[in-house]
């Protein structure tokens, strides 16, 4: 018996285009193009292949707009359920500037951003611990597969960055890179141990992103 979890990264926001770093409080809104419009129905029509019995979600605006969108197609009876522990890593001071500015003026400090490293100079500037963003990550989605009867699917909308950092830890894989907008990932729980199975796909998308990286990567 086996559970699955499928990892959504939210859609594309203002803040995205204009490479602009969002964390934990920097909420840009979604962007509702034709285009990005498709890839919702494109990406909600996979899902439906899934049999999903829940959709959880991080409370951001954009995490949690997506999820709804998502669910709507998905199944009118499925509710959305909101867990803190899925929010963004916190990056401080570096929320709502542009990434070419952080390059130039905190050379260092982004280098450790980029490589997740915990650092005194990180935290000074009120950066997250990647570590305690990890393990409350990881903790929300132990918490949900507890909930979850054997062989059931669970959706979990949630962001770039802590989902990376997440199934990281989950999995025992620290090769994983960034994530795509609404790239998804699928890790299945066996016993206690998590094993991926696809991650940051994007070729169901009617306009598939090949290499888009996370603002907050070099």
């Amino acid at each position: 018996m086996s559970k699955r979890i499928i990892f959504i990264r939210h859609g594309k926001t203002e803040w995205n285009v204009e490479g602009r770093l969002q964390g934990a409080h920097g909420d840009s809104p979604l962007i509702y193009t034709p285009e990005i419009q498709s890839d919702l129905k494109a990406l909600a029509a996979y899902l439906k292949l899934f049999n999903i019995s829940a959709v959880y979600s991080s409370p951001l605006k954009r995490a949690y707009k997506t999820a709804s969108l998502l669910s709507s197609q998905i199944s009118a009876d499925i509710q959305v359920i909101t867990d803190p522990g899925l929010a963004e890593i916190s990056f401080g001071s570096f929320e709502g500037l542009k990434k070419e500015n952080l390059l130039t003026d905190y050379p260092v400090e982004f280098d450790l951003l980029s490589s997740r490293t915990d650092d005194i100079r990180l935290q000074k500037l009120g950066v997250e611990s990647f570590l305690n963003a990890q393990k409350r990550f990881c903790k929300s989605i132990d918490d949900i597969t507890e909930k979850m009867n054997g062989n059931q699917t669970c959706l979990v909308v949630s962001h770039g960055a802590i989902s990376q950092l997440g199934i990281q830890r989950l999995t025992n894989n620290n090769n994983l890179g960034g994530l795509s907008n609404l790239s998804l990932s699928q890790v299945v729980e066996q016993s206690g141990h998590y094993i991926i199975e696809k991650y940051n796909e994007t070729a169901f998308l009617t306009h598939p992103v090949i290499h888009q990286k996370n603002t907050s990567i070099k």
